[in-house]
């Protein structure tokens, strides 16, 4: 039997989680089952292009052809491009990668003759820009339902779609799986912290992620602050590169915690980063759908403290691998921090904890053999 041709479109805004599933899903489905053609948005932002590039780093084919969005304008040119698509590449099926993708396929969904599925892996509940939100309610009420298959991250994001529409049997929830052997590091930690600048007995709280609002970190920089005097030894590591670096950067020279704070931008050696941590952060302040990133940290043993957002709660065990705070909450956030930096020996209990829970249950095996299975039902 020839292989199921797979079409997957994705528009990048700021590479994240989603894309570490793309990529895994890129790697490991079984070659001789699926045929992928990967294909981005031309766009003005250059998101699509950075993923291009992190994706040809890791090998993963990308195909030529984009999906011309510089303007609104020009969607009906786009629908036109993904038929030549289908029809030069007789593709089976299209599985869409974020909400305009989702859109764009979900809406007049006749004109494609192939199964569609669709990945909304993250909302967050706010009502301003009042043009995201309406966007959010198209997709919602009226993209999603016309899809075969959807596939989502996380409990807490399947309630969210059903409150449209959509079919609940054809919504899955299908949890990331990791590639652990890409958490494989062998960078000593103390050689990490040397190249990054941090004392080989300093205690690090660490973050990854792209640095926009709604991931918070402007309350991570207070909570450092408050614990500064009575942790002189106490650093913050941010990993991650966005609009938000010069405001963040001003803001901790503000609370006069700059020489104890370090930013790296994109930093290649995520494995290596996480190594040189003792605790891990991420002080969100809107939903997030199922952060991969706080798999990673946690498989890579580490305790983490997260805020109690969206699908949170759904990637740890709280008092047991980590600890849930409120959002937006400086003072629950650093006596968080302080309670673990004050119990060395519970923090490497938490974190040998963390990474039983994530080797047993968020194995990538597991998660290729759902996707699989979803697409031969969409199929």
């Amino acid at each position: 039997m020839p292989p199921i041709n797979v079409l997957y479109l994705i528009r990048t805004w700021a590479v994240g989680g989603s894309h570490t599933i793309m990529f895994h899903l890129l790697e490991h489905l079984p070659k001789e089952r699926f045929n992928i053609i990967t294909v981005p948005f031309d766009t003005h932002t250059g998101g699509d292009e950075v993923f291009v590039e992190l994706a040809r780093k890791r090998g993963i084919s990308i195909s030529d052809d984009r999906i011309p969005w510089k303007t609104r304008m020009v969607w009906n040119l786009a629908r036109d491009v993904v038929l030549d698509l289908i029809e030069r590449h007789r593709i089976d099926l299209i599985h869409t990668h974020d909400p305009h993708s989702n859109v764009l396929i979900g809406l007049g969904r006749k004109r494609w003759p192939c199964a569609c599925v669709a990945s909304p892996y993250g909302w967050w509940d706010r009502l301003f820009p009042l043009r995201s939100h309406a966007y959010k309610w198209i997709e919602r009420q009226r993209a999603l339902p016309q899809f075969d298959q959807v596939i989502t991250v996380s409990q807490n994001m399947r309630a969210k779609i059903l409150r449209g529409p959509t079919d609940p049997e054809r919504v899955n929830v299908i949890h990331t799986g990791l590639d652990l052997t890409q958490l494989d590091s062998s960078t000593p930690r103390d050689t990490v912290r040397r190249d990054l600048g941090i004392p080989t007995d300093a205690i690090v709280a660490g973050i990854v992620g792209r640095l926009y609002v709604e991931k918070g970190h402007v309350y991570l920089l207070k909570a450092i602050e408050n614990l500064a005097r009575r942790h002189p030894n106490l650093y913050l590591l941010i990993i991650g590169e966005g609009p938000l670096r010069p405001a963040l950067d001003d803001e901790a020279r503000k609370l006069g915690i700059e020489d104890r704070v370090i930013f790296t931008g994109y930093y290649p050696n995520l494995a290596g980063a996480l190594r040189a941590m003792d605790i891990f952060v991420i002080p969100s302040i809107l939903d997030e759908g199922f952060p991969t990133v706080l798999l990673e940290a946690q498989a890579a043993g580490l305790p983490v403290i997260a805020s109690n957002v969206g699908g949170t709660h759904e990637t740890l065990i709280p008092e047991q691998t980590g600890i849930l705070v409120p959002r937006k909450d400086v003072r629950a956030l650093a006596d968080a921090i302080d309670a673990l930096i004050g119990a060395p020996q519970r923090r490497i209990a938490m974190g040998e904890s963390a990474a039983e829970w994530i080797r047993r249950s968020f194995t990538l095996e597991r998660m290729i053999d759902q996707v699989s299975t979803t697409y031969d039902a969409a199929v």
